[in-house]
């Protein structure tokens, strides 16, 4: 018999988690907290559902299985952050490229180490009685993957975080012909859009959409322009600075965030602040530092990408606009969010959300979903996902919405 069992992420975007077992081996996909990151014991924080229920993982017990394995979607800090708790050896298995990323992020200082267990997943990782297989994807962070579990009989697909208007979309259309293919048994969607009503502009614009209105306020402005962006989304940031060369301004980059655009474009030249360089530490042959001074004197010729950590250097600039590009603080985190808007305010900085969603749209999920043809269907990463099961009635797919920590056996 094999068994999937939801952790968590029925009725929420954070934390979802599924295990899918047999009575020896079980692989369980995404390994984050609800609500962010919380101290606490893991004893406690099982119990208040913050952490997922698997106690052997957190404690000095014996294994629950024989074979098991850990594979992530997409390298995420609030998709793996559970694994900071961790005292079993078992393995964490990300893309190749997603492993890249996540180096790249600790070696800057930009995430801070999680744990020692993280692994490349090979083509097929094979775990005890089950296999799985990850396909690369498209969402807002780089190394995304899609999961196809199977038990030598049954076929279990796994979307994670997608989209259908992302710069890869090629690269989801290739494994929807994968999991249609295989007649998938179960396929677990992301429904991250069916959160919010019809009437919400959350996530209306996306990649393409953005770099354009970029241009259109490099080409209109002649006030600084400000960045701040997610460190995850690697591509977003080396395609602005690209943008860059056409026109006539500078984007400049904090030292971390370019060693990071660096590692996966090493011949793209980039411009770093002079003063988010440490000392003793040079630049590589494709960087050249600009300092605040220039950027204060000069400020219709610059981007300047800023993380919150380094907002107080904005106080020494003139007045411009502040792009907040998916960056840090979410809009969630209310505290630093609060903090960055009244920092702004003060600084007479105007505050523009200038986001794209690494999901897909509603219109597009239901196209999808028909696409894979699953056998059963759950929608889930959502909160409100009966909206989806509703918009989907009439596929030729069963829609089940199952409950927290509900085993569905086969």
């Amino acid at each position: 018999m094999t068994t999937v069992r939801f952790l968590n992420g029925i009725r929420s975007i954070e934390g979802n988690i599924v295990e899918i077992a047999t009575d020896s081996s079980r692989i369980i996909t995404d390994f984050g907290m609800v609500g962010g990151y919380t101290a606490g014991s893991a004893n406690s924080l099982i119990s208040r559902h913050i952490l997922p229920d698997f106690p052997d993982l957190f404690s000095d017990s014996a294994p629950a299985k024989d074979n098991q394995a850990i594979v992530v979607t997409h390298v995420n800090f609030d998709n793996i952050n559970a694994a900071i708790y961790l005292k079993s050896d078992i393995p964490i298995y990300i893309s190749a490229e997603g492993y890249k990323l996540y180096r790249a992020l600790i070696e800057n200082q930009l995430i801070q180490p999680i744990c020692n267990n993280f692994k490349v997943l090979p083509h097929d990782l094979i775990v005890g009685d089950l296999e799985v297989k990850g396909y690369p994807s498209d969402c807002d962070t780089m190394g995304s993957q899609s999961l196809l579990i199977s038990d030598g009989i049954r076929n279990f697909g796994i979307s994670g975080d997608v989209r259908l208007n992302g710069p890869n979309k090629d690269l989801v259309y290739k494994w929807i012909r994968k999991f249609k293919k295989v007649n998938l048994d179960l396929f677990m969607l992301d429904a991250t859009a069916y959160s919010f009503s019809n009437k919400c502009k959350l996530f209306a614009t996306d990649e393409n959409d953005l770099r354009v209105q970029f241009i259109d306020l490099v080409k209109q402005r002649r006030d600084l322009i400000v960045i701040n962006i997610n460190p995850f989304n690697v591509e977003r940031l080396a395609k602005l600075c690209l943008k860059m060369i056409h026109y006539d301004r500078k984007m400049v980059l904090e030292y971390e965030f370019a060693n990071v655009v660096t590692k996966f474009y090493p011949d793209l030249k980039l411009y770093v602040l002079k003063e988010s360089i440490p000392d003793k530490k040079t630049l590589s042959k494709n960087m050249k530092s600009v300092q605040l001074d220039e950027i204060r004197e000069y400020q219709n010729k610059f981007v300047l990408q800023n993380s919150f950590n380094n907002l107080h250097l904005l106080v020494n600039l003139k007045a411009g606009i502040y792009l907040h590009s998916n960056g840090f603080p979410q809009i969630s985190y209310d505290q630093d969010y609060q903090f960055l808007r009244e920092f702004l305010f003060n600084t007479k900085f105007q505050y523009i959300d200038f986001s794209a969603s690494g999901h897909a749209g509603k219109k597009d999920l239901v196209f999808l979903t028909d696409a894979v043809n699953a056998q059963k269907t759950i929608p889930w990463h959502s909160y409100h996902p009966e909206l989806a099961i509703q918009a989907m009635k009439d596929l030729d797919t069963e829609l089940t919405l199952p409950k927290e920590k509900e085993v569905i056996e086969y």
